[in-house]
């Protein structure tokens, strides 16, 4: 009894799983068939020359896809199989091309364009998926750290998995930055033109592009992402100056995209709205970090002990850090020599070489947040300071001093013992 129980179940697994394997080779078969008849449909259509270079890639893929079921859809479409199908294709295709003038050095060009644009699209929407699952991790992560600290994450919180975690999405958003400005840069280069310049039927093309590749989309989102790490992580110091030229160098590549976007979407008034958006989603990005910035530098003040009046730009920090220079330089507390000397070294040590001269007053020149000038009156002033506690002398000044008297002492000792010895001593 129980051995044709067995053989039963064992019946019933083998139908199963042919049926299964019949149902896996009709659904391989019934999708060659619907992409190869969209494919001919396409190249019918097709009027221009990145048309025809986006049905040439097409054909490439479905080629190389059903290479391994070949013999199946072969079998199943008979004659017409998957060897006669992509002849076809590609038969159809030249007949096209020569229909518009079109030179086949110009397919090779934008197809291989074309397969750049889609490798870049299928990377974007890997990084996002990533991105997306740190992003979660990281916020998790930071909110635990906040319970048993009260505190969020910054760049020395001691927890190695939540800061590789940081860094590791931090790379990924700008990865994800950079690919979709370089996927935008691929579909314009297919025209070759300036929006300008291009025929009505072009600017629908690229449109259509531009819409199915999610352009407009892939940016707000990146905006968004961008927003929530820095409000998540609350980074500092030199962490925090990357995202700040992260937001600059955005925005900069937008600024160049947008007109062209703009021209596209002339006729369209719902479309034309979408970069308005992005130019008030930039806006509130860079408030945000700008303003994350300055509350950085801020507590950096306040975190090494010295009393700068707070600041929210350039030009305010500028003028208050003069004011805490000129206080020391005039010596407004009436203390002594010893005093100040101490407390020089002490802003030397932990604030100027550190964080100021090496990070911050490059970066912030850089960002253009203060201007090369304001740069130099604040090395200026901090040079007068050293100089009103060690009057006409600088650190150089008093290295060689110290170098010269022990330099004095050597060459003495040394005349000292090689001086001709007196008869009295012999």
């Amino acid at each position: 009894m129980r051995t044709i129980i067995r053989f039963i179940a064992l019946l019933a697994i083998m139908t199963f799983a042919l049926a299964a394997q019949q149902k896996s080779d009709y659904a391989i078969v019934q999708r060659f068939q619907t992409m190869t008849k969209s494919i001919a449909k396409n190249i019918d259509q097709a009027k221009t020359v990145q048309e025809c270079a986006e049905a040439n890639t097409t054909i490439n893929e479905v080629e190389k896809e059903f290479y391994d079921n070949k013999e199946l859809i072969n079998k199943a479409n008979y004659p017409d199989g998957y060897d006669k199908t992509i002849e076809q294709l590609h038969g159809k295709l030249l007949i096209r091309q020569t229909d518009l003038g079109v030179i086949e050095s110009q397919i090779v060009h934008i197809s291989e364009l074309e397969v750049k644009i889609r490798e870049l699209s299928d990377q974007i929407t890997i990084l996002t998926n990533q991105n997306d699952t740190l992003m979660a991790q990281v916020q998790q992560l930071s909110q635990n750290v906040r319970k048993l600290s009260g505190d969020l994450f910054n760049s020395t919180t001691p927890i190695d998995s939540l800061h590789n975690m940081v860094v590791k999405l931090r790379q990924g958003l700008q990865e994800r930055d950079a690919l979709i400005f370089a996927l935008t840069d691929s579909l314009f280069m297919q025209y070759d033109k300036n929006v300008g310049d291009m025929k009505d039927i072009e600017k629908q093309g690229l449109l259509g592009k531009i819409d199915r590749h999610g352009i407009i989309g892939n940016v707000k989102r990146s905006i968004l992402d961008n927003i929530a790490f820095l409000e998540t992580t609350q980074l500092k110091g030199s962490d925090l100056v990357t995202l700040v030229r992260q937001q600059k160098r955005f925005q900069s590549q937008w600024i160049g995209l947008a007109p062209n976007l703009t021209s596209l979407y002339l006729n369209g008034k719902s479309k034309k709205s979408e970069i308005g958006v992005v130019d008030s989603m930039l806006a509130i990005w860079g408030d945000k970090v700008d303003g994350a910035m300055w509350r950085s530098l801020n507590t950096l003040f306040k975190e090494k002990g010295f009393v700068v009046k707070e600041f929210k730009n350039g030009d305010e920090f500028v003028a208050n850090f003069i004011v805490f220079l000129d206080e020391q330089i005039q010596n407004v507390n009436k203390e002594t020599n010893d005093t100040r000397y101490e407390f020089f070294t002490k802003f030397y040590e932990s604030l100027w070489q550190s964080d100021l001269y090496a990070t911050w007053l490059p970066a912030l020149t850089e960002l253009r947040k203060i201007s090369d000038t304001q740069k130099k009156d604040l090395e200026i002033k901090y040079e007068r300071w050293h100089s009103s506690i060690m009057p006409g002398a600088t650190w150089l000044t008093y290295i060689l001093i110290v170098l010269g008297v022990l330099l004095v002492a050597i060459v003495g000792i040394w005349v000292f013992r090689m001086r001709p010895k007196t008869t009295q001593e012999e």
